[in-house]
């Protein structure tokens, strides 16, 4: 037995097709085609076509694909899964967005306006032929309540399978007596223009200038309007699966913000993100423009009150949170240096902002696992965190080796020094030394052997890399380093305690020969050094004269004076270490009786003149 049939015509420039599916369908008259139109009908329902427009008259309604971009409720937008806009005869939304039904089942369409406010290629209308009372708005509500979620959410539109919905829609309706008529209408100027473009896009993601040239020789065949040229490429950008992938959790963060009528700093982060990785993805910024547009209706998004780098913090880890897995992949290699410089940037201006935000991404997983019972999140988190690990050990090594004394460095401890390094320089090989090097030697309070000691390990580094040099080199040249600090301070103490006295002949190298002989003579009695090297003597004995200079002649001129910037100069080209001058001038405010408050003055406008440039007195 027959059940449905096909009709297919051309009316100007759209092609139309009816099917037509019930028990008495093949043996029903239901159409009839004059001049410039037909006409189909039964039972109360009516549905004509014409060159410029479409009338209908009875229960049924419209449907289309939705195209991206198009305005439609909030509620709708929250949904992925639907996927086509649904209109019925004689029902509007209030302003709450509920559907209100009327008698008034009757309408024109013009075609100009139904592929402008529905799709811009294809667009369907239904009429549901059957006995019933004469109540529309009763019979209306019924027909939306049987197939309502079936056309909202069918992906056969978007796959061109006129027949399966056909079928769909009768096993939904389930109305074995009534006949379904389904028209589908296709505007063929525009079919030319979405299907080339789709075709053309596909290969790159992006048009060749022959590519725009032959969509002009349509346009221009065709009398294609500009705003539907724009609302097909923004619809077939959107549809390509790599770019749509990103845009749905953009659009899906932003309902979820507008929702609550505000944006948390995670949701703000997430959407930078998705910026960010659209442009890295080659994704047109106007899929996201669009989206802002439709949905913040001109209302600006509120920045949180957070620094700048603390945001990109947030926007590279909101990347766990992504609903599509393919997106959490993409925090790479250049993301992970973002964060390893945006972690040392925090420990310089001792901001604690950035344990903040990984504290609050800690719950948010933790909440998150135990809403899905799936902890891979943590794991993802987790092997991020592990580079911060690596930071702190770094920097806890090297800050030890700069600044601190007699400090027994392990080979063990040398290892992990170079694993980490390793692990570094993987991700970007300039990120050791421009994070943790720079910064330790540009270091006004690091000592000179601290210095030394640096540098030493870099250059060890780099040879142990090499093949040129083992662990155990580089740890006995750093011992050997270590005394030679040792014995400086030690000489250090005990020729300050002989110049702390008169004590003549000083100038003369042969009575500079006889008091290192016998500080050799005392250090060796309390089984320390028997040797100091005359080079290391001679430093010891200048860098004494220089703290002499300092004390007696320019920090009482800078007292006196409140001179910030001869100070400064002083401890810039004095070789001098800083902590321990700093400790000087503390003994001799003290020595002397004066206000300490006047040193921190001194110190702390120096400070400021550093930064601003401004007057070096006080």
């Amino acid at each position: 037995m027959i059940r449905d049939l096909r009709l297919h015509g051309s009316i100007g420039d759209i092609d139309y097709f009816a099917f037509v599916s019930g028990l008495s369908a093949y043996n029903t008259y239901f159409y009839e085609e004059e001049d410039s139109r037909i006409r189909f009908f039964s039972q109360g329902n009516e549905f004509s076509i014409t060159e410029n427009n479409v009338t209908y008259r009875g229960t049924g309604g419209s449907f289309c694909e939705y195209m991206f971009g198009v305005e439609k409720p909030l509620k709708d937008m929250a949904k992925n899964d639907l996927l086509n806009r649904l209109i019925m005869f004689g029902a509007f939304l209030d302003d709450k967005e509920q559907v209100v039904f009327t008698n008034n089942t009757e309408g024109m369409e013009t075609f100009s306006r139904l592929f402008l406010q529905g799709h811009a290629v294809t667009n369907y209308y239904f009429v549901v032929s059957s006995a019933f009372g004469g109540d529309y708005r009763k019979r209306q509500r019924q027909i939306l309540k049987m197939v309502g979620k079936f056309l909202k959410r069918t992906n056969l539109l978007a796959d061109d399978r006129d027949t399966e919905l056909l079928e769909r829609f009768c096993l939904e309706l389930k109305e074995e007596h009534s006949v379904v008529f389904i028209f589908k209408l296709i505007n063929r100027a525009n079919q030319e223009y979405y299907n080339t473009l789709r075709t053309l896009y596909a290969k790159d993601r992006e048009l060749s200038f022959e590519d725009q040239a032959l969509l002009e020789k349509i346009v221009l065949s065709n009398n294609i309007d500009g705003y539907q040229q724009e609302r097909m490429k923004i619809d077939i950008m959107y549809k390509h699966p790599e770019n749509r992938v990103v845009v749905d959790e953009y659009q899906a963060v932003l309902v979820k913000g507008l929702a609550r009528d505000t944006l948390q700093a995670s949701e703000y982060a997430r959407l930078n993100r998705l910026r960010t990785l659209s442009i890295r993805n080659n994704i047109p910024s106007v899929l996201f423009d669009t989206l802002d547009e439709l949905l913040l209706k001109g209302k600006k998004i509120q920045e949180t009150g957070e620094q700048n780098y603390l945001k990109d913090v947030r926007a590279v880890l909101e990347n766990l949170f992504f609903k599509d897995p393919s997106l959490k992949q993409h925090i790479i290699r250049e993301d992970i240096v973002k964060l390893i410089r945006a972690k040392h940037t925090a420990y310089s201006l001792n901001d604690r902002g950035f344990d903040q935000v990984l504290l609050d991404i800690g719950r948010a997983c933790d909440e998150l696992s135990r809403e899905t019972d799936n902890f891979s999140i943590f794991e993802e988190l987790s092997s991020l965190i592990t580079y911060f690990d690596r930071y702190d050990n770094i920097h806890a090594v090297l800050s030890q080796l700069a600044f601190m004394k007699n400090i027994d460095f392990k080979e063990g401890s040398l290892r992990s020094l170079l694993g980490n390094k390793e692990a570094f320089d993987t991700l970007d090989p300039g990120l050791f030394t421009s994070v943790f090097i720079k910064d330790i030697l540009e270091n006004k309070y690091i000592t000179n052997y601290g210095k030394q000691k640096i540098r030493l390990i870099v250059k060890g580094l780099e040879s142990i890399r090499q093949g040129e040099a083992s662990l155990r080199d580089i740890i006995t040249a750093l011992r050997n380093l270590s005394d030679e600090e040792k014995l400086y301070n030690e000489t250090h103490v005990a020729l300050k305690e002989r110049m702390r006295s008169f004590f003549p002949g000083l100038e003369m190298k042969q009575v500079r020969e006889k008091i290192r002989a016998d500080i050799m003579k005392e250090l060796a009695e309390k089984g320390m050094a028997k040797k100091i090297p005359e080079k290391l003597f001679e430093k010891v004995f200048i860098d004494l004269r220089k703290e002499s200079v300092y004390l007696n002649q320019i920090f009482p001129e800078v007292i006196v004076s409140r001179n910030a910037v001869l100070r400064e100069d002083f401890l810039d080209n004095s070789g001098l270490d800083r902590f321990y001058v700093e400790s000087l001038e503390r003994e001799y405010f003290e020595e002397k009786g004066l206000d300490t408050g006047l040193l921190e003055s001194i110190r702390d406008y120096n400070k400021g003149a550093q930064k601003t440039g401004g007057d070096e007195r006080i």
